[in-house]
């Protein structure tokens, strides 16, 4: 929608003398430009005199319109993204401070005259921001429209500017669509990061309070677990014709390690002394702490008799005597 006026009211060819019709001060918010036949034209505002009114060798008189105008205008621009352009109407007062000059361009289109430097400006503004942030551009294109006076000619106030991106409705379908996705991404995120407590937290709340469903997915996932290793043993168990006695062993070995982590026994683990399965119904100060049981220590050996330096009778050695017969015999 464009709005608009023409600022040159009306032209009149005057005749060399004019003494039944004198030329007369406009009326508010007119001016009068009188051309002259040599010379500078000269302006006539409300209430001034008009010099030489019956007699001034004037050729023709332009009656301007000097009021405060409203004109709007519509242009469509690219926005930083050129598939998605701005449409900007832009809404501003425009007050004539020049008579002559509008006189002297012949201008009857005041917003026609105004748009294309106007226009610029919405241009060069607008091309900076996303077409998902239409607010952003009015602010910016209004405060450069009112720091910014294309000609001397005109005053121009009170600018308006209202930006609508074309298409906006696909625009902010799709922009909604992506920030719900975030919002589920921003909420999943803990639960994606956390423990099991965060999970079962989760699906209760899905699931109204019922910690059913996470249960009977550890469940079945312990149980293919459980069948898996138990699989593998079999399979190992079963191969071992082909291999060396310590592959096999150390294979074995191997697998029983990775299913069944730790120091048990099953797979050779260190089995722990008698001070270790003590220490595990005993405290550890009650051993370091306790008297010698004397039951247990053996006695020391009895000291042999003395034989007046005699040696010892052996049989092994021949030195025993042999017994001394019977005389009844």
């Amino acid at each position: 929608m464009t709005q608009t006026y023409d600022p040159i009211i009306e032209v009149t060819e005057l005749r060399r003398f004019r003494l039944l019709e004198p030329l007369r001060a406009p009326a508010l918010g007119t001016a009068l430009v009188l051309e002259p036949a040599t010379g500078k034209p000269l302006v006539v505002r409300p209430g001034d005199r008009v010099p030489d009114s019956r007699t001034g060798h004037y050729r023709r008189v332009h009656l301007i319109n000097t009021a405060n105008r409203g004109l709007e205008f519509t242009e469509t621009v690219a926005s930083a993204d050129p598939a998605f352009p701005f449409t900007v109407t832009v809404g501003f007062g425009c007050q004539v401070t020049d008579p002559v000059a509008i006189a002297r361009d012949g201008v009857r289109d005041m917003t026609a005259a105004l748009a294309p430097a106007l226009g610029k400006i919405v241009r060069d503004v607008a091309a900076r921001y996303d077409p998902l942030r239409p607010s952003q551009a009015e602010a910016a294109i209004t405060s450069t429209l009112n720091s910014a006076y294309p000609t001397s000619a005109v005053r121009l106030t009170g600018f308006t500017v209202r930006v609508v991106t074309d298409d906006a409705a696909e625009i902010m379908t799709t922009s909604r669509e992506l920030r719900v996705q975030e919002m589920r991404r921003d909420a999943m995120r803990p639960i994606a990061g956390g423990g099991r407590e965060e999970m079962l937290a989760h699906v209760m709340a899905l699931t109204h309070g019922d910690p059913t469903p996470l249960l009977d997915r550890e469940e079945e996932a312990r149980e293919r677990e459980t069948r898996a290793k138990l699989d593998v043993l079999r399979t190992l168990m079963g191969s071992s014709e082909n291999l060396e006695g310590f592959d096999t062993s150390e294979i074995r070995k191997q697998a029983l390690t990775a299913f069944f982590p730790g120091d048990s026994p099953l797979i050779g683990g260190k089995r722990g002394g008698i001070r270790d399965r003590i220490d595990r119904t005993k405290p550890r100060k009650s051993l370091e702490d306790g008297g010698v049981v004397e039951g247990n220590t053996p006695e020391e050996p009895a000291e042999p008799k003395d034989n007046g330096g005699e040696r010892r009778a052996s049989r092994v050695r021949g030195t025993a005597s042999a017994p001394a017969k019977s005389t009844e015999d």
